[in-house]
């Protein structure tokens, strides 16, 4: 995991991909899955779904790669075949980068805590 706060290095279609958990991916994050600021602790609130996780991945990757102006070629269901190779352990640490983003300047936590119990708990709930 890259040490700047809100980043995350993952290795995914068949290269080493950036997310950035900034202003840009809760921008993409709420609109994909046609939410407000407000409702994004619903998203995750009786554990994680495979469209969260998705969105999730997808909205990161693709608020790097227009931040930096890197060539986007993916889309979300490219991304949703990638997810075969994420194990539970790199979701896990994914949400903990993501929990280290600020939102309108304040810091999120999803509902989750940030003792990463909760992280684990949600995130076990998933089916692999």
């Amino acid at each position: 995991m890259n040490k700047k706060r809100g980043y995350y290095t993952l290795n995914v279609g068949g290269k080493e991909r950036v997310l950035h958990f900034s202003m840009n991916f809760w921008a993409n994050f709420t609109e994909i899955l046609d939410i407000s600021l407000e409702e994004i602790a619903t998203v995750f609130e009786k554990g994680v779904s495979l469209k969260a996780i998705r969105t999730l991945i997808y909205s990161g990757l693709l608020a790097y790669d227009q931040e930096s102006g890197n060539e986007i070629d993916y889309n979300e269901y490219t991304v949703g075949s990638w997810l075969e190779d994420i194990t539970p352990e790199d979701l896990e640490k994914i949400i903990s980068a993501m929990m280290e983003s600020k939102i309108l300047g304040n810091e999120l936590n999803v509902g989750l805590s940030r003792k990463g119990d909760d992280t684990k708990k949600k995130v076990d709930k998933l089916t692999w």
